[in-house]
C-alpha cells in the first residue's frame, strides 16, 4: 500500500493519530542487511534451544561450531542484558568473498554471518576466533534492540512486532555499535574493543584538529572515515560509560527501551551512568588532549599522495615511483602511481579502475610495467568472489582474468611470472600457488579450520615466501617457509596484528608493521639464510635482533622496501585517511617489546553447562530448511488512506521473508465503512532459482465515480469502477560491478466492473457496464548501466544507462480490433568534470521517447518534478512519483498524446561539506550540492488522429508546441534518525519556451531523491 504525504496530511487532519504521524514521518528502524544471501539449492537446520542454524551441507561442521558459539553468547548476554523473544534464526554464509555480519529484529529475530575470515580489514585484524566475536557482536545487537518496555512493550503486545515498537532502534547507531562493539570484546577478550586501530582513530583527529562531535557520527557521513566513524568513536565513548560506577550497561538498555523519547541521549545517559554522553565525550577528548604529541618519526615520512581516504598496499614500480590502490572520495577506486620525490612535484596519476582495494603487484624485470592484482567481482546476483588478473602491459585499464571463482587475494609475483596468493574459505585461509596463466592454483599451507594465513611475499631469488600466520590464541607471527610451504622460521610474533612482511633485495632481512607497542609501527629483524637450522620456537621472545624501527604518532601500515634497499614506502595514517609515504630505511631502533596486548586471553569464556552445549550442538540431527514458520505473519501496521468519494478508509499491512529472501510476500487491505468497499492488495516473490526471479500479485481497488446521463443530459445515477488485477512477471539480472542487465517478461489480466445504487444507469442488460470488461496484457523491460560514482560523489558521475520497454494489450471480447501497443525508450550519460571541490562536478544529459499506436487509449503525459519514493516502513512507501516524460517548471500533464519526447542537460556541482554542522531532532545533515539545468518536452498526436474526437489527444491547436524550461536547485544529503540518508531536492524551474495557452509562471518544488 502507498501512502503519499498528502494523505498523510488528510489522515492526520481527519483522525490526529499517533500511529498516522509515525507512518508519515519516521524511517524504517529494522536494520538493514549489509548484504544478500544465496536463496538457492539445498539447505539443513539445527534446532537448538535459543536459535535455529542455517546452514548448506557442505558446511555441517562449521555450523555446528556456530551453533555452540551462539548459544555460549547468548548465555554470557543473558548475564549482563535481558534476553530476546523468541529463538533467533542464524545463517551461516559464504556466498561473499567478505568478513561480515549483520542483525535483524524484525520480523523476527535473526542473525547472518559471513564466515570468511577479516585478514584484510585493520578493525578486525585482531581477533582469537572469528566466528565467536561476530556472532558475539551480532547477538549484541538482538539483545538490545529486542528489549521493549514500558508504553513500547504494551504497543508489541498490540501490533507484534511492528517496526514502529522498537526503541532502541530508534537511537543512533554509534550507540547501537558502540554498544555492540564493547559487548564484542568484553565477552571475547578481542576485537576492535582492545585493539589499537579505534584509539588511533581517536588520538590522530585529536592531534589534526579534525574531531567530529557526537552529532556527527552518522553511518551517512562523508567525511572520513565514514561509517567506522560511528564504531570508533561510539565504541570509545560507550566503553567509557561502562566504566561509570553509577551505571550499568544493562541499566542503559532498559531505561531507553522505556523512555517514550528514545533518542534523548544525554538524559537516558545520566539516568544510566550518572553522566551526559556529552561530558563523556569531552572527558575523552579532553584526556586524548594531554597525552597527545606528535614524534620525532612524523616528520620522517614524505607525503606521496595528494589526498587520503582509503589506500591499500604500495609498492615500489623501480627505485623512483610508486603505485597503489585507493578510494580517495573523488573518483571510483583505482590504481595510481607517483614519483617518490623528497618534494613532490605532480600529483599522482590515475593509471586504470579497479573494483576493490587489493594487492597490484608490479611483475619483476617486467618493463612495461605490468601487474598482477586481485579483485572482487560478482559471479552472478549472490555470489561475489576475489580473483587475480593481469593487466597489459603499460595500458593497464586493460585486463586479463586470470581466474573464475578461484577466492583469491593478496597476490605477490616473481621475476619468472609465478604467483603466490591467499585463498579464501569459510572460517579458513591458505596459502597457494598459481601460475602465470591461472590455469594451476597449488596449496601451499594446509586446507584446515581454522587456519589462517595472510599476506604473503616472495624473497628476492624466489625461492622463499613470508607470511603472516594468525593463530586462534590471538597470537599473529611473521614467518619464512620455502615454496612447498615446509616452515623454515618464525622471525617474530606475539598477541596483536602483525602484517605485510617484505624482504629486503638482498633477502637478509625482513620489514613488517606490529601495534604491539600500542601504535602500528616498522620492525625489522635479520632472516637466517636458505638451508640453515629451522628456528620455529623463539618468536615470541622479545629479542635484541628485533626493533622498532619508526616512531609515528598514529599509525604506519603496508609497508614495503624499495629494490635499492635504501627507502620504505608504508601507509601513514591521518585524520583526513591513509597517506602513501615513503622514509629512509632504517634498521637501528629499540627493541620490540609488547606494551599494549596482555600475553594470554584472560577473559572468561565458559559458560555454565558448557558440556551440554557443545554436546547438544555436535548431537542434535541437522533437518531439511522449512521457511514456513518464518513466513507466519509476526506484525501488523494500521493504514488511513482516501477512498473514492474522499472519504477515509482503514486498514491494515503485514509482510514476511525468511532469512535466505527465497520466499517473500506482502498484504494490505483498506476498507470504505461508509460504502463497504475494500481496496486489496498481496504479492509474492520466489527467489530461489538465483538469476530469475519470479513474482506473483493481484489487488483491486475501487478508483472512480462517474456520472451516467440520458440521452438528454438528465442524471440516471452514479457508476463505480472496480479493477482487479493479477499479474506475473519473471526478472533476469546479470549483475558486474562495472555493468549491469537486467530484463522482465510479464503478463497481466485485468478485470473492470461496475456498481450503481440506480440499476437503470447501468444501460441494457448486455451492456459493458453490466458485464464487465476483461483486459489481458504482455509486457517487457530491460536496461543496461555502467553508471558509477565516487564514494563522495554528488551524483552518478561516470558512464551510461539505457533503457526500454513495452506492452501489448486487448480487450478479451475484440482481441484483435482493440489491441493495442505502446513502447518507451531511453538513455543517460554521464561525464566527470575535475574541477575543485569534494567531489567532481558531472554534466548529465538524458533523452526519452515514448510511441503508442494509433488507437490506444492510454496517453502519455508531459510535464511536473520527477523524484524518487522511499520505503520509510513495510507497505508505506513516500514521495514524489518517477516521472517518465518530466518537465521541471509546468504542470504534471501539461500535454498529452501518443508520441512523446523528452530531454534535459544538467550541471552539477559540490558545495560544501559539513564537519560541525548541530543535528537538530536526530537530523544529521552531511553535504551541499547544486544543480543547474535545462529541461525540454513535446507529448503530440498525428494531425489525422488529433482532428478526432478521442480521450489521449489535446484539440488541435491546444497547448501545442515544444516545451522548455530552465531552472537550479538545492541538494541537500541528509540523515533522518541520524543514519538513514535521504536526498532532499529544493528548486525553482520556469518555462522559456511554451505554447501560448501554457502558463510560464514556474513552480518552486520540493522532493525527495535523485532526478535521473
Amino acid at each position: 500500500m502507498m501512502l503519499n504525504p498528502l494523505s498523510c496530511m488528510k489522515a492526520l487532519v481527519r483522525a490526529g493519530l499517533l500511529m498516522a504521524a509515525a507512518l508519515c514521518l519516521l524511517p524504517a528502524v529494522a536494520p538493514s542487511a549489509s548484504a544478500q544471501v544465496d536463496p538457492r539449492g539445498a539447505m539443513r537446520t539445527i534446532a537448538l534451544p535459543h536459535f535455529r542454524v542455517h546452514f548448506r551441507p557442505d558446511q555441517e561442521v562449521l555450523a555446528r561450531r556456530a551453533a555452540f558459539l551462539a548459544e555460549s553468547a547468548y548465555a554470557q548476554l543473558s548475564r549482563e542484558l535481558a534476553p530476546p523473544a523468541g529463538p533467533v534464526d542464524l545463517l551461516i554464509a559464504d556466498n561473499v568473498d567478505a568478513s561480515n555480519g549483520y542483525a535483524q529484529v524484525f520480523p523476527t529475530n535473526r542473525v547472518v554471518i559471513y564466515a570468511v575470515p577479516p585478514i584484510a580489514l585493520r578493525e578486525l585484524r585482531f581477533h582469537d576466533e572469528w566466528l565467536r566475536l561476530v556472532i558475539t557482536h551480532e547477538m549484541a545487537h538482538i539483545f538490545h534492540l529486542d528489549r521493549a518496555r514500558g508504553a513500547w512493550a504494551v504497543g508489541r503486545a498490540l501490533f507484534g512486532r511492528n517496526p514502529l515498537f522498537f526503541p532502541n532502534a530508534f537511537t543512533p547507531s554509534w550507540v547501537k555499535e558502540g554498544l555492540a562493539v564493547h559487548y564484542e570484546s568484553t565477552l571475547t577478550g578481542s576485537g576492535r574493543g582492545v585493539s589499537t586501530e579505534f584509539p588511533m582513530v581517536a588520538r590522530t583527529a585529536v592531534r589534526d584538529a579534525f574531531v567530529p562531535g557526537p552529532q556527527r557520527w552518522s553511518l551517512s557521513t562523508s567525511q572520513f572515515p565514514g561509517g567506522q566513524t560511528a564504531y570508533a568513536w561510539g565504541s570509545l565513548l560507550m566503553q567509557q560509560a561502562a566504566t561509570q560506577r553509577a551505571g550499568s550497561m544493562g541499566r542503559y538498555v532498559d531505561i531507553t527501551a522505556a523512555n517514550v523519547v528514545p533518542f534523548l541521549l544525554s538524559r537516558n545517559s545520566r539516568r544510566a551512568f550518572g553522566v551526559s554522553f556529552d561530558r563523556l565525550f569531552a572527558r575523552l577528548t579532553d584526556s586524548l588532549t594531554r597525552v597527545i604529541t606528535a614524534l620525532p618519526g612524523d616528520s620522517t615520512w614524505r607525503i606521496v599522495s595528494a589526498n587520503g581516504w582509503y589506500a591499500s598496499s604500495p609498492r615500489w614500480v623501480g627505485n623512483d615511483s610508486i603505485a597503489w590502490s585507493a578510494s580517495n572520495g573523488r573518483d571510483v577506486t583505482g590504481l595510481y602511481i607517483a614519483p617518490a620525490a623528497v618534494t613532490p612535484a605532480t600529483a599522482p596519476r590515475r593509471l586504470a579502475w579497479r573494483n576493490t582495494l587489493d594487492v597490484n603487484a608490479p611483475i619483476p624485470g617486467d618493463s612495461t610495467g605490468a601487474m598482477v592484482f586481485a579483485q572482487l567481482e560478482r559471479l552472478d546476483p549472490y555470489v561475489v568472489r576475489s580473483d587475480l588478473y593481469r593487466s597489459r602491459g603499460a595500458d593497464r585499464d586493460l585486463e586479463t582474468r586470470l581466474t573464475t571463482g578461484a577466492r583469491l587475494t593478496q597476490p605477490d609475483v616473481r621475476a619468472d611470472g609465478g604467483i603466490v596468493a591467499v585463498q579464501l574459505g569459510a572460517d579458513r585461509t591458505r596459502l597457494v600457488r598459481v601460475s602465470t596463466t591461472g590455469e594451476s592454483v597449488v596449496p601451499i599451507t594446509p586446507d584446515i579450520a581454522w587456519e589462517r594465513w595472510a599476506e604473503p611475499r616472495w624473497s628476492p631469488d624466489g625461492q622463499r615466501i613470508a607470511a603472516v600466520q594468525l593463530l586462534p590464541t590471538g597470537e599473529q607471527r611473521v614467518v619464512v617457509m620455502d615454496v612447498s610451504g615446509d616452515l623454515q622460521l618464525a622471525v617474530a610474533g606475539a598477541r596483536g596484528v602483525f602484517a605485510s612482511p617484505s624482504f629486503t633485495p638482498d633477502g637478509k632481512r625482513l620489514v613488517w608493521v606490529s601495534d604491539r607497542s600500542g601504535r602500528s609501527q616498522l620492525e625489522t629483524a635479520p632472516i637466517v639464510a636458505l638451508g640453515a637450522p629451522v628456528d620455529t620456537t623463539r618468536w615470541r621472545e622479545e629479542r635484541d635482533d628485533v626493533r622498532v624501527v619508526s616512531s609515528v604518532s598514529s599509525g604506519l601500515f603496508d609497508p614495503t622496501v624499495s629494490p635499492d634497499g635504501t627507502r620504505v614506502v608504508a601507509l601513514f595514517y591521518r585524520a583526513d585517511g591513509y597517506h602513501v609515504s615513503w622514509a629512509p630505511l632504517d634498521t637501528a631502533g629499540a627493541v620490540a617489546r609488547s606494551a599494549w596486548y596482555p600475553p594470554k586471553n584472560g577473559i572468561d569464556l565458559s559458560v555454565p553447562n558448557v558440556a551440554d552445549l557443545g554436546g547438544r550442538a555436535e548431537s542434535t540431527p541437522a533437518t531439511r530448511y522449512a521457511p514456513l514458520r518464518q513466513l507466519i505473519p509476526r506484525y501488523w501496521m494500521p493504514l488511513i488512506g482516501e477512498g473514492r468519494n474522499g472519504g477515509a478508509t482503514y486498514g491494515a499491512t503485514t509482510s514476511a521473508i525468511d532469512i535466505l529472501g527465497r520466499h517473500s510476500w506482502s498484504a494490505s487491505a483498506l476498507i470504505q465503512p461508509q460504502l463497504r468497499e475494500t481496496d486489496a492488495y498481496a504479492s509474492y516473490r520466489y527467489a530461489g532459482l538465483g538469476v530469475q526471479l519470479l513474482d506473483l500479485s493481484a489487488w483491486q481497488e475501487w478508483d472512480g465515480t462517474f456520472r451516467s446521463v440520458s440521452d438528454s443530459g438528465a442524471t440516471l445515477g452514479f457508476i463505480a469502477r472496480r479493477r482487479r488485477f493479477v499479474t506475473g512477471s519473471s526478472t533476469w539480472r546479470v549483475p558486474r560491478v562495472r555493468r549491469s542487465v537486467s530484463a522482465t517478461l510479464g503478463a497481466q489480466y485485468e478485470l473492470r466492473d461496475f456498481a450503481s445504487d440506480v440499476d437503470s444507469a447501468l444501460g441494457a442488460p448486455n451492456s459493458l457496464l453490466r458485464t464487465g470488461t476483461r483486459y489481458g496484457s504482455f509486457f517487457a523491460s530491460s536496461s543496461v548501466s555502467t553508471a558509477r560514482l565516487g564514494a563522495r560523489g554528488v551524483s552518478v558521475e561516470e558512464g551510461f544507462t539505457l533503457s526500454g520497454s513495452t506492452a501489448y494489450r486487448w480487450r478479451e471480447d475484440d482481441a484483435v480490433g482493440s489491441g493495442t501497443w505502446r513502447a518507451i525508450a531511453g538513455g543517460r550519460h554521464y561525464r566527470p568534470l575535475n574541477l575543485p571541490g569534494f567531489s567532481r562536478h558531472v554534466i548529465a544529459t538524458r533523452a526519452t521517447l515514448g510511441v503508442a499506436q494509433v488507437k490506444s487509449t492510454t496517453e502519455f503525459s508531459v510535464g511536473g518534478t520527477s523524484g524518487q519514493s522511499a520505503e520509510l516502513l513495510p507497505g508505506v512507501v513516500v514521495g514524489d512519483p518517477s516521472r517518465t516524460f518530466s518537465l521541471r517548471g509546468v504542470a504534471p500533464g501539461t500535454q498529452r498524446g501518443i508520441r512523446a519526447l523528452a530531454g534535459g542537460v544538467e550541471y552539477r556541482a559540490p558545495l560544501v561539506l559539513f564537519r560541525r554542522l548541530p543535528s537538530p531532532f536526530t537530523l544529521f545533515v552531511d553535504r551541499l550540492s547544486v544543480t543547474v539545468f535545462s529541461d525540454a518536452a513535446r507529448a503530440w498526436c498525428p494531425s489525422a488522429l488529433a482532428r478526432t474526437a478521442n480521450v489521449v489527444c489535446e484539440r488541435p491547436g491546444e497547448r501545442d508546441g515544444w516545451l522548455a524550461s530552465a531552472g537550479a536547485e538545492l541538494v541537500v544529503d541528509l540523515a533522518v534518525q541520524y543514519d538513514v540518508p535521504y536526498r532532499v531536492r529544493i528548486g525553482a524551474a520556469a518555462p522559456y519556451v511554451a505554447p501560448r495557452d501554457v502558463a510560464r509562471g514556474g513552480a518552486f518544488y520540493v522532493t525527495l531523491g535523485g532526478y535521473f
